[in-house]
């Protein structure tokens, strides 16, 4: 009598899902969501080299006047605070002191046009301002004139520039990605601002 061997050690074959449409979509529904996750995150941000920005969201503003005499509280010389066109929004606003302890009061504004610009107000030495404000050595490119006063143009980063003079001992310096229509109108506040906070 011969028998035929059972196996002993076979597993049963694994059931597989119905492979229906719904299973399908059911299954690729995750990938989906996490897809238009990523892009929704990636539509929110945008690169913007000369200064902040927020798509669909208020930019953040300070109140230049209260951030300026506080400023004014801190150094050693008068601050000054330019008047602005009104469609200019002031959205940065601090303090620093530099190597020489040398202070410099910035403020950096959005202009009317989406640009950004700052003002660097400091008796620092005009080398070490620049080369603070612009992050590399100290490179003029020439000068022009704005409010009555002589500008130093220096090269800045992301091949921006930026604009220095002085006003009763206290150096300017104005930076950013704005055109020169923009530096003028900032230059020209800086200059007949009032007399020091």
């Amino acid at each position: 009598m011969s028998g035929v061997a059972e196996p002993r050690n076979e597993r049963p074959a694994l059931s597989r899902p119905p492979r229906t449409v719904s299973a399908m979509v059911f299954a690729l529904l995750p990938m989906v969501l996490v897809a238009f996750g990523i892009a929704g995150l990636v539509g929110q941000c945008s690169f913007s080299p000369g200064g902040p920005s927020i798509q669909g969201g208020p930019v953040p503003t300070v109140d230049v006047a209260a951030e300026l005499r506080r400023a004014a509280g801190r150094v050693g010389f008068p601050v000054l605070e330019p008047s602005l066109p009104a469609t200019w929004r002031a959205n940065a606003a601090n303090v620093t002191t530099l190597a020489s302890h040398a202070q410099v009061v910035r403020v950096g504004w959005l202009t009317g046009r989406a640009r950004y610009l700052r003002l660097a107000q400091s008796t620092a030495a005009e080398d070490e301002l620049v080369a603070s404000e612009t992050r590399q050595p100290p490179h003029a490119r020439g000068t022009v004139d704005a409010a009555g006063q002589r500008w130093v143009v220096y090269d800045s980063v992301r091949g921006e520039q930026a604009w220095v003079a002085e006003r009763a001992g206290v150096r300017l310096l104005i930076t950013g990605n704005a055109d020169e229509a923009e530096f003028r109108t900032l230059a020209e506040a800086a200059i007949n601002a009032p007399a020091g906070i």
